[in-house]
Order: C-alpha cells, then sequence, then structure tokens
C-alpha cells in the first residue's frame, strides 16, 4: 500500500513530492505501536491506540477518529486535522504548532504543555480539556468551546479569541492575549 505525502519533512530528513512505501513512513515513529500507526495510515481510524512520539509532519488527517488515542510526544506541526475526532485523546508535550483543528472535537483531551503555537482552533471542541502549562501564543480560537477546561499557567499572548466560550474554565496564571495574567 502505498501514501503520497506533500511537503513532509522529517527530522535530519526533508521529503517533497515524494511517495512513499507504508513501511518507510512506520519507521518515523519514535514509539508509536508500528501496526497500529500503518491501519491508522490506511484508514484513518484509530481509537484507543498508541501513536506517542510519532512524527506525523505536515500530514493531511481531515475527518479522522482519534478518541482515547495517546498521540503523547506526538510531532504533528502543520498537520491538517480539521474536523477530526480527538476526543480524550493524550497530546501531552505533543508538538502540534501551525496544526489544524478546525471544528475538531477535542473534548476532555490532555494537551497539557502541548505547542500550539499558531494553531488554527476555530469552533473547536475543547470543553473539559486540560491545557495546563500550553502554549498557544498566536492560535486562532475564535469561537471555540473551553468550557470547563483546565487553562491553568497556558500562554495565549495575541491569540485570537472572539467567541470563545470560557464558562467555568480554570484561568490562573494564564498570560491573555494582551499578555496580561488572569488572576483570580
Amino acid at each position: 500500500m502505498n501514501a503520497s505525502l506533500l511537503l513532509v519533512s522529517l527530522p535530519l530528513v526533508s521529503l517533497s513530492l515524494i511517495s512513499l512505501s507504508v513501511g518507510t513512513v512506520l519507521t518515523t515513529a519514535v514509539a508509536a505501536d508500528p501496526t497500529q500507526l500503518k491501519n491508522f495510515l490506511n484508514t484513518g481510524q484509530c481509537e484507543g491506540c498508541d501513536l506517542s512520539g510519532a512524527s506525523l509532519y505536515s500530514f493531511v488527517f481531515e475527518g479522522v477518529n482519534l478518541k482515547n488515542a495517546n498521540l503523547s510526544l506526538a510531532a504533528l506541526q502543520g498537520a491538517k486535522l480539521n474536523f477530526a475526532t480527538l476526543e480524550k485523546a493524550n497530546l501531552e508535550r505533543s508538538n502540534l504548532a501551525l496544526v489544524e483543528f478546525k471544528d475538531a472535537n477535542l473534548q476532555g483531551a490532555n494537551l497539557s504543555q502541548a505547542n500550539l503555537y499558531g494553531a488554527n482552533l476555530r469552533n473547536a471542541d475543547l470543553s473539559g480539556a486540560n491545557l495546563q502549562g500550553a502554549i498557544l501564543e498566536g492560535a486562532d480560537l475564535r469561537g471555540a468551546n473551553l468550557s470547563e477546561a483546565n487553562l491553568q499557567k497556558a500562554n495565549f499572548v495575541r491569540a485570537k479569541m472572539a467567541g470563545v466560550n470560557l464558562t467555568s474554565a480554570k484561568l490562573g496564571g494564564a498570560r491573555m492575549p494582551d499578555g496580561r495574567e488572569y488572576k483570580q
């Protein structure tokens, strides 16, 4: 089975407009389960699977199901995960810079200490998510649902937050878009 990739960059390697076999892509994952990664790349379904440490830069995964998946320490910079289901997924300390999560379901997801610099989270559902210590600098959160989310010590400097639902969110120590620290 072949997967066509566009603008994929891997540590120490730059690939552009190259068609790779799935077996080659599997070698880019540090700790991810190779069988589960192969299945995910073939089907877009990976509920409850282990993709921790996977390097999946700039991949297009729109509408995929990663509910309850472990993506901790994953490198997904520039990936497109619009309309994806990542409910209760573990993305702790993942690099999600410039990722597109438009209209994604991230309810109850663990994004603590994740790098979401410049990420597009427009209309995403992050209700009940843990974003403690996450970097959301310059992120687009317009229309996102952050109700009951843990946002303590998160960095929202220069983030776009018009229409964000922050009902019952924990904001202690968070850096707001204007750079000021939120104090309760």
